[in-house]
């Protein structure tokens, strides 16, 4: 018979440090998810908030509604860089486009070597006029 004193032990010890990896890598991989996602919401706000700066007195006047380029274009900036993070905005006289860079920082992986990792969002809004309800 075979002195097998030991193996569940080399086999456990495998088995968990396996789980740990798994484990780490799943927390990783959700925040990675979680930041571009965080990214996204970032670009779609700051566009709202760009979408808000129009150009009133043609509007007073009965022409189309636009907006104003350098007021929108701040104000997407300013909510930008409010949460941390980094952009560009593209305005024209009925759309903003916005996207935003931000960084995530690995967990666990990190320990492995991998850095700093960039997420991207990008949100597009459209300025349109309404009359109860229907787009004119």
């Amino acid at each position: 018979r075979h002195d097998e004193r030991g193996q569940v032990s080399t086999w456990m010890a495998l088995a968990s440090l396996a789980m740990v990896l798994i484990a780490g890598i799943a927390v990783d991989l959700s925040g990675q998810v979680l930041a571009k996602q965080r990214a996204a919401d970032l670009a779609a706000q700051a566009a709202r908030a760009a979408g808000n700066q129009l150009e009133v007195s043609p509007a007073m006047r009965g022409r189309p509604v636009t907006v104003d380029p350098q007021r929108a274009r701040a104000a997407a900036k300013h909510y930008i860089a409010n949460a941390g993070a980094t952009g560009t905005v593209s305005v024209t006289n009925t759309q903003i486009t916005v996207t935003v860079h931000d960084t995530y920082q690995p967990l666990f992986l990190s320990a492995a070597g991998l850095g700093t990792q960039q997420v991207t969002g990008e949100a597009t809004a459209r300025l349109a006029r309404a009359v109860n309800g229907a787009e004119r």
